[in-house]
């Protein structure tokens, strides 16, 4: 068994490149061509398939990374565990997670992070609902912070994010104090997509309530950008939402409504390995205490 030749197929998979593959593990391009084609000789099957402006796994090929992802998290886990008994944190841990939280909680939790585990690093990947499942599913996260709206994932509840109207500061509503769903079917409505903001959606769905959709769009920062020019009133989670414009008034819902922000663990791909659990338990702790700030 050659952990390397394992590790050098991972990373081609993952680039679908011979050539940024050797660039990101130091290896020359052919060094890298040879691994892959003892690889598949000592498998008796092709791993890879050739095209113009890259490269692709066969079906084969997707059949045995799953394996070969298993073996390179043990490897990982082992070696984390090694130093810890050693004193020395160490490992990587990738991490999806909402705008929002990108936004408002990791360069905080990050910078604490660092000051006790100064040799871990860390990955951020930015994303919506779909993308966070999507990488749970393929292994490229070890966990995702964000909202649970199926059964697939362990999940571990956070917060609860409130929902609230957000409008320009000139705009009709702003004389209310708690706004009623129904009031808003007259004002022209921005609507998030469904894979940003699930929970708006499923929201009017639930009341019944068509809105007056002047425009659909997906990208958080752009419907804040249009709310603030008056083109529109949104329903978004408070969380976004902070710091916002100087033109921009939210106001709560009648109904106070929220969605549920939490840890999601995908347990069926592989266990946890040390700085993981470390950053999970950190994140728990944090949100908890500046909760009761």
């Amino acid at each position: 068994m050659n952990l390397k030749k394992y590790l050098v197929y991972i990373k081609v998979v993952e680039t679908g490149s011979l050539t940024k593959a050797a660039e990101l593990l130091n290896y020359t391009q052919p060094g890298i061509s040879q691994m892959i084609s003892s690889l598949e000789e000592e498998y008796g099957f092709p791993l890879l398939l050739r095209h113009k402006n890259g490269v692709s796994p066969t079906k084969n090929g997707l059949t045995v990374l799953v394996a070969m992802k298993e073996m390179q998290r043990g490897y990982e886990k082992l070696i984390e565990t090694v130093n810890q008994i050693n004193g020395l944190e160490t490992g990587e841990i990738r991490i999806g997670a909402y705008t929002s939280i990108t936004t408002n909680w990791m360069p905080k939790i990050l910078g604490e992070f660092k000051k006790s585990y100064p040799f871990i690093k860390i990955q951020i990947h930015e994303g919506n609902a779909t993308e966070l499942d999507h990488w749970l599913e393929e292994d490229k996260i070890d966990f995702g912070i964000g909202t649970s709206h199926n059964n697939k994932w362990v999940f571990e509840a956070l917060y609860e994010d409130p929902i609230v109207v957000v409008m320009n500061s000139q705009h009709r509503l702003t004389r209310l104090d708690r706004i009623n769903l129904k009031e808003t079917e007259a004002a022209e409505f921005i609507l998030p997509y469904p894979d940003s903001h699930f929970e708006v959606h499923e929201l009017f769905k639930k009341e019944h309530i068509k809105p007056n959709v002047a425009y659909q769009v997906k990208g958080d920062e752009t419907i804040i950008s249009m709310v603030s020019y008056n083109l529109g009133i949104s329903l978004l989670p408070n969380l976004l939402l902070n710091n916002c414009r100087e033109n921009i008034v939210t106001k709560p819902l009648e109904n106070l409504e929220s969605r549920k922000i939490g840890i999601l663990l995908n347990t069926t791909k592989h266990s946890e390995t040390p700085s993981v659990k470390r950053m999970v338990e950190f994140i728990k702790e944090w949100v908890y205490k500046n909760k009761q700030d």
